[in-house]
């Protein structure tokens, strides 16, 4: 026994001499940085579940509000955390080559559901995927896939109303009812299938998303830390982040949907056409990317064009299967959790909810008993507005990651250090958001920051709700078009209204890893006579 605590305190000791010895990194290279807790460094609330992921992006970015970087440790890792808009844009966008991937974290040989996501692939086959899957993210494509969108959002808002006007219940915790329409949006939309969540809450594409979007579980959390302080550990153990049941749904349908269609010769502007084309290796590409700028919501929105230098990959199915869960679980929970928050501040700021209606209600009554289309929806100038300022206070992405894939030069100011390669940066876009330097109010919700005359008082890399460069995100465009789909078909046909149930001032829950509300948002459904 007594040997045993020996090497304990002998290995507690030297423990704690590596992290001490790592603690002078970043005076060594002349920047401040978060004290780190022992073991745990400036993450330790991601264990102990102390404060939402907000809070701690706040306290990471206020800490030192002068600095342009400052450095944390993520467990015994030093990480960085760039707060300024301008050298965020160089190193994104200009600097690109030396910062093109996000760190890996869930290897492919653990979790390839998870690891050949396009979020997670690195290198050339990141290039490779991201062409491939752009197409399904243009326009063009927007408007093809609009009809889908609109039809479940027209067919949420009907179900509602009679249920409503039957004697049903009124009052709905909003999360909830968002998850129904984006996982009915995703799966007519990515995989053709119409599910109905409204109708037939206990259906298998429901459920699952349920699975894969519970990141409340203390489990969860566990796989969150040992990922991020013992990935080669987590690796040989082998342990994955979706269990079994959830892989084989997504390979069983995609493989029935890709072979009904390729046997009685379907063709469906969606995902799974583009991945059916992927597989066949018929489809091409470009080598390179081209990054353009679009005025929707500031985005910077990433297309491809097929050029000279066309290429060709084929891929495996594994490498398929993962694009289309990356497609439903980031389209399934992020959109939903926008929506929630949007209809959250429409509820509690009435002014703005009537303005919404009326331009909603104008657009209506110009359409004369037609369907609302995509040019209109993008139209609506105050809609816009109201989504622009909802993603500004509430991003569903608070931070994102950058990965140095080569040693490169830092150089701003009077500081000059190496950040080496393996090192990774934060952007926290939920501290740049809620900056008094950059928007006036932060804390306040105005969709008035955002009209045509305001606006260009906006610098645009302090607003970056979808991430910078060429690694932001890929469904803007889908996320945008369902946010607006669904909100003018429920104030079309509702009022949004405080209940008993509904907590005002809405607080989040100590939640590590994605924003949600404390006791949920609830919304009660008034129908408009």
């Amino acid at each position: 026994m007594l040997l045993l605590l020996y090497a304990i305190i002998v290995t507690l000791f030297l423990l704690y001499e590596r992290l001490k010895h790592k603690d002078d990194y970043f005076v060594r290279k002349g920047i401040p940085f978060l004290k780190p807790a022992f073991l745990f460094g400036s993450r330790h609330d991601l264990l102990l579940r102390n404060r939402p992921l907000t809070e701690t992006i706040r306290n990471w970015y206020n800490e030192y509000p002068d600095a342009k970087m400052i450095g944390l440790f993520e467990f015994s890792t030093p990480t960085f955390v760039v707060r300024d808009p301008k050298l965020l844009k160089k190193l994104t966008v200009k600097e690109f080559d030396s910062f093109a991937d996000h760190k890996s974290f869930i290897g492919e040989d653990v979790d390839p559901l998870f690891g050949r996501a396009l979020f997670s692939l690195q290198g050339q086959k990141w290039r490779d995927m991201r062409a491939t899957l752009s197409p399904a993210f243009t326009g063009s494509k927007m408007r093809q896939m609009f009809e889908f969108v609109s039809s479940v959002g027209q067919q949420v808002a009907t179900t509602l109303k009679t249920q409503i006007e039957n004697g049903g219940e009124s009052c709905f915790e909003f999360k909830d009812l968002a998850r129904k329409f984006t996982v009915d949006t995703i799966a007519t939309c990515a995989f053709g299938i119409e599910v109905n969540s409204f109708a037939h809450p206990t259906n298998d594409f429901h459920r699952i998303a349920g699975k894969v979007a519970n990141f409340s579980s203390f489990l969860t959390t566990l796989k969150f830390v040992g990922y991020f302080a013992a990935p080669k550990l987590m690796r040989a153990l082998k342990i994955k982040f979706f269990d079994e049941e959830t892989t084989e749904f997504f390979q069983k349908a995609i493989n029935e949907t890709m072979r009904i269609r390729e046997r009685d010769g379907i063709i469906r502007h969606d995902m799974i056409n583009l991945l059916i084309q992927a597989k066949q290796g018929k489809l091409t590409h470009e080598k390179e990317l081209e990054t353009k700028k679009t005025v929707e919501g500031f985005a910077t929105v990433e297309e491809s064009q097929v050029g000279k230098n066309a290429v060709t990959r084929k891929w495996e199915d594994d490498d398929l299967y993962a694009q289309c869960f990356i497609f439903f679980f980031a389209g399934f929970d992020t959109v939903s959790t926008v929506m929630t928050f949007m209809a959250y501040e429409l509820m509690v700021n009435t002014d703005a909810q009537r303005k919404l209606q009326d331009e909603i209600d104008e657009m209506n009554g110009a359409l004369d008993g037609k369907k609302v289309n995509y040019e209109q929806i993008q139209g609506m100038k105050y809609m816009d507005q109201v989504v622009c300022e909802t993603l500004r206070l509430w991003p569903p992405a608070p931070a994102v990651d950058r990965l140095c894939v080569k040693d490169y030069e830092i150089q701003y100011d009077d500081t000059k250090f190496m950040m080496e390669k393996g090192k990774n940066f934060y952007i926290p876009i939920y501290g740049i958001h809620h900056d008094e330097r950059y928007f006036e109010n932060a804390e306040k919700f105005d969709p008035e920051r955002f009209s045509e005359e305001n606006r260009r008082n906006i610098d645009p890399d302090t607003y970056i709700p979808f991430g910078l460069g060429p690694r932001n995100c890929i469904g803007s465009r889908f996320a945008l078009m369902e946010l607006k789909t669904i909100i003018y078909y429920l104030l079309l046909n509702f009022d949004f209204v405080p209940t008993e149930k509904t907590q005002i001032p809405l607080k989040l829950s100590n939640n590590p890893t994605q924003l949600q509300a404390e006791k949920g948002v609830w919304v009660g459904f008034k129908p408009r006579k």
